[in-house]
């Protein structure tokens, strides 16, 4: 017998978002006022092997049995009640806020967060991966109507983007606009606005946004009531277990809104410089950000260059920013480097890659045919980290040079830009480059070799943090990483196939990976410095 995957008359663009179709055909009016392609109204056929033993088989159960085997090979464990469950004990919040806290907790365990990795009933000991925040929220005990209808409105965006329970977009939003609304009354309230459960809810949100809304205007609201949160701060205020691993992840939130907007005022805060200082993290992810903690505003700098008229001081302050940049790179080389010692168990290798990229169809080669493999997702992300943050280092040294030598209107080499810091060595560093090797002014091909280099090392990661294991925060780790290396690409040419690639990430397809999650990115860069200046 064949019967029809589904009874729903509307295309299939709306009936996957459980929308109201207006079933104008060939394609339907609501999808072409999104601006979205509409995919049809055709569907699928489904054998059904009915049988004399077996007469209420039909295709809507065949149809059923294979959505639950999708979800098992998908991993989730939420039960079919979940939302149901998740509804109830949020409506009691308010009188038992902490079960409702253990019992959303549950469901990103299922969801959100990587699997395996954290022992059932216990709390990982370190911020690995930047997501140890989570497991935190059930320390906080005040009420808060801001933090539980964040919890509540995370919880039900990854319902609805894993496919777990039938949760519709607009309830997500709904409830994320909730948040929201609860979350201003709380910071105009001076008792509130201090209260860990405020922080708390805004790191909810900002995470919840990477799944929820295209653009990141959001994260900079954030950011900025993060950063003025940290500045009303009593400083006698003891650092709980709780606060510090919701610090580590709001220092995450507002350094990657400050690198991607190359605007450093958060980051200037006195009292945030003296909290990190105190927040007694040691691990691989925080030793990045602190090294890492001066960048935006280095590239900051960098933006204003092409608005400096005087010629002097133009070639004074590129080089200038050239060497803080280089000294950055090198620095975070260096900790890879000693992070990355051999041992007797490499840190990061290279596997054949088994997904594929539809950019590649009719190809012979592909552009990536090895893929990486870590030790585990707390060795990945900050060595990724590391290679994000170096690709848009040397994309900046690159531009700065470009616009030096627009300027100048002759050929030139870093070198000789390298030599305004301090005219004195111009000599000894012209006689270094022919007969001492000690001496390492690296030339600007050298410089686009290894920003290349990290870009590459990027998307060749980025099939590890899209397993199944890994939850949705294994495409949400990816974020800036795959910013970086777009910006990259873009900016710089000869890189037309790299930017094809990561343009079609999300229909990508392999075993035992997840592609596709409509997640939040950052704006691009608009032009590099040298095309500013023109």
């Amino acid at each position: 017998m064949v019967g029809v995957a589904g009874k729903s008359q509307a295309c299939n663009a709306c009936r996957q978002k459980r929308l109201k179709c207006d079933l104008t055909r060939p394609s339907c009016l609501k999808c072409i006022k999104s601006g979205k392609a509409c995919t049809g109204y055709s569907r699928d056929l489904i054998f059904v092997n009915r049988t004399p033993l077996d007469r209420s088989i039909t295709a809507t159960s065949v149809l059923s049995e294979r959505r639950a085997q999708q979800q098992q090979q998908k991993g989730g464990t939420v039960n079919s009640n979940a939302e149901t469950e998740l509804h109830l004990l949020f409506s009691e919040s308010s009188h038992d806020n902490e079960k409702f806290r253990k019992h959303a907790i549950k469901i990103l365990e299922a969801t959100y967060l990587p699997k395996q990795l954290v022992p059932s009933n216990s709390k990982p000991e370190t911020n690995e991966g930047s997501f140890s925040w989570v497991y935190y929220l059930t320390d906080l005990t005040e009420p808060s109507k801001s933090l539980d209808t964040s919890l509540f409105a995370f919880c039900l965006t990854q319902l609805h983007i894993t496919g777990t329970d039938q949760v519709s977009l607009y309830e997500c939003l709904e409830q994320y606009n909730a948040a929201l609304q609860h979350l201003s009354s709380d910071l105009d309230d001076l008792q509130k606005r201090s209260q860990e459960e405020t922080l708390a809810a805004i790191i909810v949100l900002s995470t919840c946004e990477l799944f929820v809304c295209p653009a990141g205007g959001g994260w900079g609201v954030h950011a900025r009531g993060l950063a003025e949160i940290i500045r009303l701060r009593d400083p006698e205020t003891p650092n709980t277990p709780a606060w510090r691993h919701l610090f580590s992840r709001l220092r995450i939130v507002c350094t990657l809104d400050a690198l991607t907007k190359r605007q450093a005022r958060i980051l200037e805060n006195n009292i945030w410089h003296q909290i990190v200082a105190e927040s007694g993290f040691t691990g691989p992810l925080d030793e990045v950000y602190t090294i890492i903690s001066d960048v935006p505003a280095i590239l900051e700098q960098a933006v204003a260059l092409p608005s400096i008229d005087d010629l002097d001081i133009f070639s004074k302050k590129s080089a200038v920013i050239i060497q803080s940049v280089l000294d950055v790179a090198e620095a975070v080389r260096s900790w890879r480097d000693e992070f990355c010692k051999p041992s007797s168990k490499p840190h990061a290798w290279l596997v054949p890659s088994s997904v594929t990229n539809p950019a590649e169809t009719g190809l012979s080669d592909k552009m990536f045919p090895l893929c990486f493999e870590f030790e585990s997702l707390g060795v990945a992300v900050p060595i990724v980290m590391c290679w994000s943050v170096a690709a848009q280092l040397y994309s900046h040294v690159i531009q700065i040079f470009e616009l030096a030598q627009t300027r100048l209107g002759r050929h030139i080499t870093l070198e000789y830009i390298l030599a305004q810091v301090n005219p004195t060595q111009a000599g000894a560093m012209n006689l270094s480059q022919s007969s001492n090797q000690d001496v390492l002014i690296p030339a600007v091909d050298d410089v686009q070799k290894r920003g290349t280099e990290m870009a590459h090392c990027i998307c060749q990661s980025l099939e590890y943090f899209h397993r199944i294991e890994m939850g949705t925060y294994g495409g949400h780790a990816t974020t800036y990483p795959s910013w970086s290396a777009r910006q990259y690409f873009r900016l710089h040419a000869g890189h037309e196939r790299e930017r094809l690639w990561l343009q079609n990430l999300h229909k990508m397809e392999g075993p035992g990976t997840r592609w596709g999650l409509s997640l939040m990115t950052f704006a691009d860069i608009i032009k590099s410095l040298s095309d500013l200046s023109g």
